[in-house]
């Protein structure tokens, strides 16, 4: 009978452990509910979080343009996701990635800004937008190239014409530079990676463009300028790739306009520096109106990404890279007609005054006497005699 008593002793015993078991079972499952139930911040949507005025401001597009712009980078860039290492939900979305890209490039804000809007670090924001330069330049051949078909030609000539009544004029020539710095988002990204750096660490890249009249960018040269080297304008242009197309006769017939910093050659109409006849007169006037539109683009395209004005980050490689992305950004904005990156003032338009000069070395007046004038001067005599 004892025995029987201290055995359901022992059961009802287990019966309070196993409870107790089942007690700290649930306070486990509790605990865990409690972690899932805690929500995680909603991402920054520029798209639907700021409003039309806030996103031109910002990102230098419309909604519906930088849309458009997303759809035709969006697959080129998801061929090779950003850090694939990562878990898929800790990555940042395609979207987000060309959205904070032009942003940083806009140079509205400090960087830092620009990383903190879109929940990232200064790093990632590097790598980021050197990764969308990277797919966007992928695609220059598309966006910028000189006009192939005869057509093409004549649109390009007419446009010119009417601005000026110049003939012949198939693009307008103007070069500038930009600096760059070759070293990598550092240690120092913390602090101010726009702050003072050593001299020896900016460098500058020598940028070339021909552009049409619709101010699109026709043609892109971008050279690393050595500091030691005394190169002008006018040796640039000679190294450049259009220079030998038109040397070649690929555009016979056609001209390009230049400035008083390039010579004067069979097929780059400059300035006359000192006219001597009403009919010079009137050619510098047809020229200063026509070559106006060479001033408006690069106008337009310094004011809407405003970083060209300041330092781009990165080696002399993804810097070139930026550059031209930034170039066929510029031409879709113009093929929309985009309004965001705002107007030229007109006092700028009527100085002739660009945001950014060339800081080469430029000879004097009188190495221009080297120029070939005959072809200029025939044009002249044919397109502006006074009768």
């Amino acid at each position: 009978m004892e025995d029987i008593q201290s055995f359901e002793r022992s059961l009802k015993d287990f019966e309070y452990f196993t409870d107790f078991q089942r007690f700290l079972s649930t306070e486990d499952i509790g605990k865990v509910q409690v972690t899932r139930v805690r929500k995680r911040q909603a991402r920054f949507n520029p798209l639907t979080d700021l409003n039309e005025n806030q996103f031109r401001l910002k990102y230098r597009f419309t909604k519906e343009n930088l849309r458009r712009v997303i759809e035709n980078v969006r697959d080129d860039l998801e061929n090779d996701y950003f850090e694939p290492s990562k878990r898929e939900q800790e990555q940042v979305p395609i979207d987000l990635q060309i959205l904070s890209a032009i942003r940083l490039w806009g140079g509205t804000e400090h960087p830092k800004l620009t990383a903190m809007a879109h929940g990232v670090s200064l790093r990632t924001l590097g790598k980021i937008s050197r990764r969308v330069a990277s797919v966007l330049s992928s695609n220059a051949s598309r966006y910028i190239r000189m006009p192939a078909t005869l057509s093409e030609k004549e649109k390009i000539m007419c446009s010119f014409q009417a601005i000026g009544n110049m003939p012949q004029i198939i693009g307008a020539l103007l070069q500038t530079t930009v600096r760059f710095q070759p070293e990598n988002f550092g240690p120092h990204e913390t602090e101010d990676p726009l702050g003072s750096s050593p001299a020896h660490a900016n460098e500058q890249l020598h940028l070339q463009i021909v552009c049409d009249a619709t101010h699109k960018i026709r043609d892109l040269d971008i050279r690393l300028i050595d500091q030691n080297s005394m190169d002008s304008d006018m040796d640039m242009f000679a190294l450049s790739k259009i220079k030998e197309r038109f040397a070649q006769n690929e555009f016979r017939g056609r001209i390009l306009l230049g400035n008083e910093m390039v010579s004067c050659s069979s097929y780059l109409f400059t300035p006359v520096e000192l006219p001597k006849s009403p009919s010079e007169d009137l050619y510098n006037h047809a020229h200063s109106i026509t070559y106006a539109s060479a001033r408006k683009c690069l106008n337009l395209f310094m004011s809407r990404f405003g970083i060209l004005g300041t330092e781009i980050f990165g080696s002399h490689g993804s810097a070139k890279q930026t550059i031209t992305a930034l170039s066929i950004l510029h031409n879709m904005a113009m093929e929309w007609a985009d309004p965001s990156a705002g107007n030229c003032s007109f006092l700028d338009m009527q100085l002739n005054i660009c945001p950014v000069k060339s800081t080469l070395l430029n000879s004097v007046h009188g190495a221009y006497k080297s120029g070939d004038y005959k072809n200029r001067s025939q044009f002249i005599k044919t397109h502006f005699a006074c009768q």
